[in-house]
């Protein structure tokens, strides 16, 4: 039986009490909370940038986000111009996608709301790229992410059942909690699991970059958590048998 030479120093941990080895374990699950969601969120943004085979597409969305007095931001602009170009990338490869742009009417109260939707506004910004009208279906109900993907895809099965092939576009630094986003809605039945979903990431303007990053590992460390705590809840009404299994 091995045993310890007595004339080597312990380990580090074996002189510290088990309140600060609590506390150190403590602030070792906060780090790994923490960091996560930026590890999550840069391999996402840097995925979103990956090549796409747009010819095998049967539609593209782009989700909205907020207008300045009514008018396409720097931010949302972005999106439009990348919709545009994977488009044009799909007809010169033989496609002929079908075009949603997602998002209502939204402002900071219902008294001083923007005077079109998003999805207006970014449609009309892709009509003025190149992408036809006739291709193109308004979104104007969804006023959250989770909404823009749970009731554009519906509005592509309603308007063509053989849709299958679906690019998402949205800004890169958004990639990582949009699809998070699409998971639950199709684990709440808000989203049917039948779309072969590409996300595919816009530049974020500069001006941009560091507010959205803040919000964006906030609102995935939520996210996650959240869906974690769904999870196990789910998982005990299964095993107490007060649910039907799923």
């Amino acid at each position: 039986m091995l045993r310890r030479d007595p004339s080597r120093p312990a380990g580090w941990l074996t002189g510290l009490s088990w309140s600060r080895r609590l506390q150190l374990a403590s602030a070792g699950v906060a780090a790994m909370v923490l960091l996560w969601p930026v590890v999550d969120i840069a391999a996402s943004t840097a995925w979103s940038h990956r090549g796409v085979d747009a010819g095998r597409l049967d539609a593209v969305v782009v989700l909205g986000s907020s207008l300045d007095a009514g008018k396409v931001t720097p931010l949302l602009d972005s999106r439009a111009q990348r919709a545009a170009d994977l488009v044009e990338q799909a007809h010169d490869d033989g496609a002929d996608p079908w075009v949603v742009t997602s998002g209502g009417v939204t402002g900071p109260t219902p008294f001083d709301a923007q005077p079109v939707s998003e999805a207006k506004a970014l449609g009309d910004r892709l009509v003025a790229l190149g992408v036809d009208p006739s291709r193109l279906l308004l979104e104007e109900r969804a006023l959250t992410t989770a909404d823009n993907l749970a009731y554009a895809l519906p509005l592509l099965t309603r308007t063509d059942p053989g849709v299958r092939r679906v690019a998402v576009v949205t800004s890169d630094g958004h990639v990582a909690r949009v699809r998070l986003l699409l998971g639950q809605a199709i684990a709440d039945g808000r989203v049917e699991d039948r779309y072969d979903v590409t996300f595919v990431g816009a530049w974020t303007p500069l001006a941009d970059v560091r507010a959205a990053m803040l919000r964006e590992v906030g609102l995935v460390a939520g996210q996650r958590a959240g869906t974690a705590v769904t999870s196990a809840v789910r998982q005990s009404q299964r095993w107490s048998g007060t649910s039907d299994p799923v």
